[in-house]
């Protein structure tokens, strides 16, 4: 088998609004020729025809029967950034949920967020002396206040889910978020294996200035052999534009040199699902030739 078919058969969408039944996405997807389908959460209708068994086996059969990888994107919007050990837990616990899910329907992988951490508002230096960022006015997260609190806090939450995704599906944490803080990637180094590892969204490494841009890109490479998940959409550099490929700026070729050497499920993540197959058209004119010989 040709190197760059081994990615074919690793591409697909993910799937938001397009949709209201997850059956019938499998068959957009299988009529398509894409291999992968990844579940947002953010559908309400997704939700609701997860949380019952009867649908999870019709599902794992119209996926098997039409050879289409599944994927979850967990729920947006738990923080494990939140000073509460009430609310983190409620956090953990939806995410079992989602594993559990993902194990019935026969998932491969769930891609979560760290979640965002408060910044509050610091006044500029009136002659009073204190830290860097009070005197330059840019605020202050609760995670530099409290380093050794949110440092046990995300470590303990991400080890407990790591133990319970074990022989379900593999848990993907997207580079987003407190993904960035600085105490977040030594915590990963030490956790990452087994069924924790990566979800690599290109859109958002490009958006970074070069500095973060670099330190992140070598980060990913460091753990290549975690990375079990990808979003792939383009943008001009200056927001997260989620655009079909072609449509921005993004040099995709190196990302993509990078993926195949991974067993990492590849879903654009454009919308409308029109968007998808115009991402598949430029992989295959623009990338494909580029990969391995």
């Amino acid at each position: 088998m040709h190197p760059s078919a081994k990615v074919r058969l690793r591409l697909g969408l993910q799937v938001l609004f397009d949709f209201s039944s997850i059956i019938d996405a499998i068959g957009f997807c299988s009529d398509s020729g894409l291999k992968v389908l990844e579940l947002n959460l953010g559908n309400i209708e997704f939700q609701r025809q997860l949380a019952h068994a009867r649908e999870r086996r019709r599902i794992r059969a119209a996926a098997l029967r039409q050879e289409v990888a599944l994927a979850i994107h967990a729920i947006d919007g738990p923080s494990f950034f939140i000073p509460s050990s009430g609310v983190r837990a409620a956090g953990v616990q939806q995410l079992k949920q989602e594993l559990d899910w993902a194990h019935d329907i026969g998932a491969r992988n769930v891609v979560m967020h760290l979640g965002f951490d408060m910044n509050f508002g610091m006044a500029r230096d009136q002659g009073i002396k204190g830290s860097r960022d009070l005197v330059a006015g840019r605020g202050r997260y609760t995670h530099q206040e409290f380093p050794e609190y949110y440092s046990r806090a995300i470590a303990e939450s991400l080890a407990e889910l790591k133990a319970y995704a074990r022989g379900k599906a593999r848990l993907c944490v997207e580079n987003v978020g407190g993904f960035r803080y600085d105490l977040t990637p030594p915590i990963l180094d030490r956790l990452l294996g087994g069924n924790l590892g990566l979800c690599l969204d290109v859109g958002h490494i490009n958006v970074l200035k070069p500095e973060m841009r670099a330190k992140e890109l070598a980060f990913f490479r460091r753990h290549r052999q975690s990375i079990f998940h990808s979003h792939v959409h383009d943008n001009s550099g200056l927001r997260d534009e989620h655009s079909a490929l072609g449509r921005g700026r993004i040099d995709f070729v190196p990302f993509f040199k990078l993926l195949e050497k991974t067993d990492a499920l590849i879903a654009f993540e454009v919308r409308p699902k029109e968007s998808a197959l115009e991402s598949l058209r430029y992989f295959e004119r623009e990338i494909e030739p580029h990969l391995r010989k």
